[in-house]
């Protein structure tokens, strides 16, 4: 591919429709260079402002943010199909800046003079922020996790340059429209619109990159930041497991693992991805899955009608249907779903599979789908061994009969959550 054609204009998907409806143009590597040049000219008058400050201009943020709230709705309800979660993206804004402002006051108080290992050297910790931080935020909660990095910095001190994922950029110019709305902030934000070519030029012109997506992009976000000796915060997909114990309430269980796996349409990192449960409950909780899986609603008709979604990304639907038609050709069972609903848009059903075990890329590699595989278990022992037999290990769950039993158990398991 050439350069100039890496810098094409990018013709969006409506996930609902299938439509390329929306259109933005790549940012360069000079234009790129030229944004990160500006905000860091504008960092310092930014951090000397000190945190209450800035801690106003985000709270005007905010504000802002409901001010035209319908103007962000709207634009992210067309690039993931979704209204509920849509709510909660922008919803959440204010309850994140106020608990990272808290955060950001404790860690000032902690900001005092020590002893040094000399007893006749005083030390202090100054904290000083990164100058220019980038962030590069994904396409399944486009909003709220790009958030989620953008308000720490800027509480830092920091300016920031954000390249929203190009699967899912609508949201960018409302919400650039509430930053510009507030007298210092607006200095200190700026977009860079585009697919891979324009995150490279956002790692190669910061002082810091925070990166949430795929492990294989990480992968690539980490090795650029590492040739430029820039930190790289990275929070990646997952392959997280259930593990049902046989004192587990079988309803409760299954009520909250189908909203566990089928939630976001299963496009969340710490979404249940493999589920194991102990063998004298197998076949109950399979049948009662797939008895509430066979009742969720894809919400073709409307945004606001139905349970689930759209799939957001066009060729995650290719992944999902991989790993279901790579499960049977090895002997598992589709108990309800497992193939795509052809409606113009991306759509697949809640679906729930057994007789799956580890030689299958279902139990294996991250589906990002609305996918229930589920799998016996005789001992706690291999529960744990087989829980822990992934490379993964964002999250994990345990259903027990009582705290402590499903304590003892989780302590056990390899997942940061």
């Amino acid at each position: 591919m050439s350069a100039s054609a890496s810098f094409a204009p990018i013709h969006v998907r409506n996930p609902r429709t299938g439509e390329r409806d929306y259109v933005i143009k790549p940012a360069t590597p000079d234009e790129v260079a030229s944004t990160a040049d500006r905000l860091r000219m504008n960092q310092p008058a930014w951090l000397d402002l000190g945190l209450e400050k800035r801690i106003e201009a985000l709270n005007a943020f905010a504000d802002a943010v409901q001010d035209n709230r319908q103007a962000i709705f709207d634009a992210l309800c067309a690039d993931t199909g979704r209204v509920l979660i849509t709510h909660i993206e922008i919803d959440n804004l204010r309850h994140m800046t106020d608990r990272m402002a808290g955060f950001a006051r404790d860690l000032i108080k902690k900001e005092a003079a020590r002893n040094s290992a000399v007893p006749t050297i005083m030390a202090r910790t100054q904290l000083v922020p990164f100058p220019l931080v980038g962030i590069i935020s994904p396409w399944n909660f486009p909003f709220l996790l790009g958030m989620i990095d953008s308000v720490p910095a800027l509480l830092a001190g920091s300016a920031i340059l954000y390249k929203p994922s190009e699967i899912t950029p609508r949201h960018a110019d409302p919400v650039r429209e509430c930053f510009a709305q507030v007298p210092g902030l607006a200095d200190v934000v700026d977009y860079a619109m585009g697919a891979g070519p324009t995150g490279e030029a956002v790692i190669d012109n910061t002082d810091a990159v925070c990166f949430t997506g795929s492990v294989r992009t990480g992968r690539i976000v980490a090795e650029r930041a590492a040739s430029n000796f820039i930190p790289a915060y990275l929070e990646m997909g997952g392959k997280d497991p259930a593990i049902v114990l046989e004192s587990a309430d079988l309803e409760r269980t299954a009520q909250v693992l189908l909203r566990g796996s089928v939630a976001a349409t299963g496009q969340a990192c710490q979404s249940v991805e493999r589920i194991y449960v102990a063998r004298p409950l197998h076949d109950a909780l399979v049948e009662r899955l797939a008895e509430l899986a066979a009742n969720v609603t894809l919400n073709t008709e409307a945004p606001d009608k139905g349970h689930i979604g759209p799939l957001i990304f066009e060729k995650q639907l290719a992944t999902i249907q991989s790993h279901i038609d790579d499960a049977v050709e090895k002997g598992a069972t589709v108990h309800c779903g497992g193939k795509h609903v052809d409606n113009g848009g991306t759509w697949y059903p809640a679906t729930v599979v057994s007789g799956v075990n580890h030689t299958m890329r279902i139990m294996t590699d991250e589906t990002f789908g609305p996918v229930l595989p589920v799998m016996p278990f005789d001992s706690i022992e291999e529960a744990v061994e087989l829980a822990n037999d992934s490379r993964y290990g964002l999250s994990a769950n345990v259903f027990a009969g009582s705290e402590e039993e499903g304590v003892e158990v989780g302590r056990r398991l390899n997942g940061g959550v």
